[in-house]
């Protein structure tokens, strides 16, 4: 038995010492915790005790409340310990090991390129994929950074909030569209913000996410709001001659200017035509054309968190499959 311990009682560790064929680790950030999650079959948590980095209380309570994992506080587990240990037990089993927290950012000079369609596919499979052992996946945050009307609310055809009421207004909350927080972009209102402001807002909306994906056009004027917490940059381009070389201008860019992960996407790839067209270019993909892109069935994402996760990605991709089709092997 491996319990997780996120609380300050001494008690609690000299408890556990006590017990037989148990094991503990303790940790109180609220990232520690959510790393270390994935090995336990039981938390003992005091949430007063937790220190918020780099995610809020919000999200680890949300996250231990859809998981199989048991957890109690030190108080309950203090009161009966070995009836914790037994209940701990009978549970399904400890949480598929998780995703770190990430950043991931689709960008391009100009649009035609399908960042939106791009980020919003990626974010609506890593909501599906994470629901394996949650009734609701692991959270996920798209934002965008636009000149003019919001592709986000033009694709999904909702009525939302937008950045501007959301910044502003503490009441205000995003809109969860199958498991993806959203929050677009009105840019005639957001044109004169405060960027520090901005950037407050979105740290407080990304503390409460696993995965944060960005849309921009690049340069924005606003992006400095977020621009130094990407983790990894995808200059989005098509089989255009124009587009490619944008796209290897902006690289060489984003690399040279603050040594920033990027690297190329080629989306909307028709043939071997195209392929032989860009010999010699140095990329990450090369996604195919879909022909119904609006139904974001998960083909692009699938390969984009693929590549941003590597092996842990996929191998999450398989447990989902075997809990889908128990009787496959």
């Amino acid at each position: 038995m491996k319990v997780l311990v996120a609380a300050r009682a001494l008690e609690v560790f000299e408890t556990l010492q006590r017990l037989e064929d148990v094991e503990y680790e303790e940790a109180l950030f609220t990232g520690q915790i959510y790393n270390a999650v994935s090995t336990c079959q039981l938390v003992v948590i005091d949430y007063e005790d937790l220190v918020e980095h780099p995610y809020d209380v919000r999200m680890i309570r949300e996250l231990l409340a859809e998981s199989n994992v048991r957890s109690y506080s030190s108080a309950e587990f203090l009161r009966n310990p070995d009836r914790c240990i037994r209940e701990a037990e009978v549970r399904p089993g400890s949480m598929t090991r998780l995703p770190e927290k990430y950043t991931v950012a689709f960008v391009s000079y100009s649009g035609g390129t399908g960042k939106t369609t791009l980020a919003l596919d990626t974010a609506l499979h890593f909501a599906r994929r994470t629901k394996r052992q949650r009734e609701a996946g692991l959270p996920v945050l798209l934002v965008e950074f636009v000149y003019g009307e919001s592709a986000l609310a033009s694709i999904l055809g909702l009525e939302m909030p937008f950045l501007y009421e959301m910044a502003t207004d503490a009441d205000v909350e995003p809109m969860a569209f199958e498991g993806v927080t959203i929050i677009p972009m009105d840019y005639d209102a957001c044109k004169n913000m405060s960027v520090d402001l901005l950037r407050s807002f979105f740290r407080r909306q990304m503390a409460g996410h696993v995965l944060t994906l960005v849309d921009s056009r690049w340069p924005h004027g606003l992006l400095g709001a977020v621009e130094k917490s990407v983790n990894r940059w995808f200059a989005v381009a098509t089989p255009r001659l124009d587009a490619i070389e944008n796209a290897r201008k902006l690289t060489l860019e984003l690399q040279e200017r603050e040594k920033y992960e990027a690297s190329i996407v080629m989306n909307m790839m028709d043939s071997v035509t195209d392929s032989l067209a860009l010999a010699g270019l140095e990329r990450d993909l090369d996604l195919g054309r879909l022909d119904r892109v609006d139904r974001f069935e998960g083909k692009l994402g699938k390969q984009i968190l693929s590549k941003v996760y590597g092996p842990a990605w996929r191998e999450f991709e398989a447990r989902a499959r075997r809990f889908r089709w128990p009787w496959r092997r």
